[in-house]
């Protein structure tokens, strides 16, 4: 995981950089220590090299040094014969003119050297210095134990570790808190993902731990928001395709039971006669013209649907004329009357109402909208202008509240009416002429009381 890896690069970080710092400084320190006591043995050899000329008694002056100072005093004549040595008996010691301080000390005024004392039996410090007293070179030599040396180093080294040590352990703990803060945030950013994958967009993740985690909840907001709007757009386009094919499945459906009773009409009538070609002349002819009247249901079914389909495409346009309303309402109105003997069709119209419009598609909605009137009431039909509005209103059944926007949909039928052979595309019809004409049909009708359909007329 994540935050393991981290865990482990920052440890790993830690301790490479922790031993790599302990190695060099035991190395600087151990360095700096031995030159500490080389300055210090230099200041005593400065110290006693005064001394020595107003002392008589070298051998206790070396003492003295001894315990004094714990420094092994030793001084050489030019041949390398030992004067006088704190730790051991001049006469038993080697010649020391080939030790490598006293050649050192002929090129510089302070001779230093790290050797293993034959004498002492130990690793030894010395600095070694030339210097003329009474017309001889003398070699004044100071020494110290590394033993001793060391074991003030280590006691200082002890320390510095256990600091390092306590480092360590706060640097680990400082990794482990760093490391389940981490947890906490990769955490929080798995479980707005899985919200994501279970399409729950309504994420609230927010990082104030570091930058990067902040720019991640960015990134996941900004990720959801635009699911949410694919997923939106995938719903819209998902219902419109349902709604196509439910309206395909409504196309068929009309099709097949406004066509079913004509055809069926037809198929009787000439069946009929096939099976009685004796009959008389006038059956032949009421039949016929039975097949006839039927057939032109067919076609007349068949142009509205042709129509209305050109309306939706946008492939009809208007041929716009100055004409008469009035007139062509009476003939419209005169023309449903002989085929309705029975039935009142009142035109309560002006003398004259001039308009600019399509003449034809005109003539189209006012058929319709007197043809929905009849089918929908069984008492007298109104015509008027009221308002520069052409209403045409009955006292029939009405329509519904929750019913009065669908009517004007395509295919739509009343579930308590039928309306013969209209497929549901008149007032359709009429609503798409309306719109290409800039006005719109309006509908105010009441259960049990009556309709009155009406829209406002075109100006000239």
């Amino acid at each position: 995981m994540l935050h393991q890896h981290i865990t482990r690069t920052l440890l790993a970080l830690f301790l490479g950089t922790l031993l790599l710092s302990s190695v060099v400084s035991y190395f600087t320190i151990k360095t700096n220590n031995i030159e500490n006591y080389q300055r210090e043995l230099e200041s005593h050899i400065k110290i006693i090299k005064n001394q020595l000329s107003t002392t008589t008694d070298l051998e206790a002056l070396a003492q003295i040094i001894k315990e004094n100072s714990g420094i092994r005093f030793t001084l050489i004549d030019e041949d390398g014969v030992v004067l006088v040595d704190s730790d051991a008996q001049s006469e038993s010691m080697d010649n020391h003119a080939q030790r490598e301080e006293i050649i050192k000390s002929y090129k510089t005024e302070f001779a230093h050297a790290i050797r293993f004392s034959d004498s002492v039996k130990s690793d030894f410090l010395y600095v070694a210095h030339r210097f003329e007293e009474n017309n001889r070179i003398l070699f004044l030599r100071l020494s110290m134990n590394i033993g001793s040396i060391m074991h003030n180093f280590y006691d200082l080294w002890i320390k510095i570790a256990l600091i390092f040590c306590i480092t360590l352990l706060m640097g680990l703990y400082s990794a482990y808190l760093l490391s389940q803060k981490i947890r906490a945030e990769i955490d929080k950013i798995i479980a707005n993902l899985q919200q994501i994958a279970d399409k729950d967009y309504k994420i609230s993740l927010s990082s104030h731990f570091c930058l990067e985690f902040l720019e991640i909840a960015n990134y996941l907001k900004k990720l959801a928001t635009k699911l949410e709007k694919r997923a939106k757009q995938k719903r819209k386009y998902t219902a419109k395709i349902k709604l196509i094919s439910q309206q395909r499945s409504d196309v068929i459906s009309a099709i097949s039971h406004e066509f079913k009773n004509p055809v069926a009409s037809i198929m009787g009538y000439a069946q009929t006669l096939l099976d009685d070609p004796n009959a008389s002349i006038q059956i032949k002819e009421r039949f016929l013209g039975k097949i006839v009247q039927n057939g032109q249901k067919i076609s007349t079914m068949i142009d509205r649907l042709a129509l209305t389909t050109k309306f939706e495409n946008g492939d009809f346009t208007t041929h716009s004329s100055s004409f008469d309303v009035v007139k062509i309402t009476q003939e419209i109105a005169q023309t449903f009357k002989e085929k309705h003997p029975l039935r009142t069709i009142k035109c309560e119209l002006p003398e004259h109402f001039f308009i600019n419009a399509d003449r034809t598609m005109m003539e189209l909605v006012i058929s319709n909208l007197i043809d929905n009137a009849l089918k929908y009431s069984d008492d007298t039909i109104t015509i008027f202008i009221d308002n520069e509005s052409l209403h045409v209103k009955d006292t029939g059944v009405g329509i519904k509240e929750d019913e009065i926007e669908k009517v004007t949909q395509k295919f739509y039928r009343s579930n308590s009416h039928s309306w013969d052979n209209s497929m549901g595309l008149g007032l359709a019809l009429v609503n798409y002429i309306l719109k290409l004409h800039n006005t719109n049909l309006q509908i105010q009708s009441s259960l049990g009381v009556g309709s009155d359909f009406s829209f406002k007329l075109p100006s000239n």
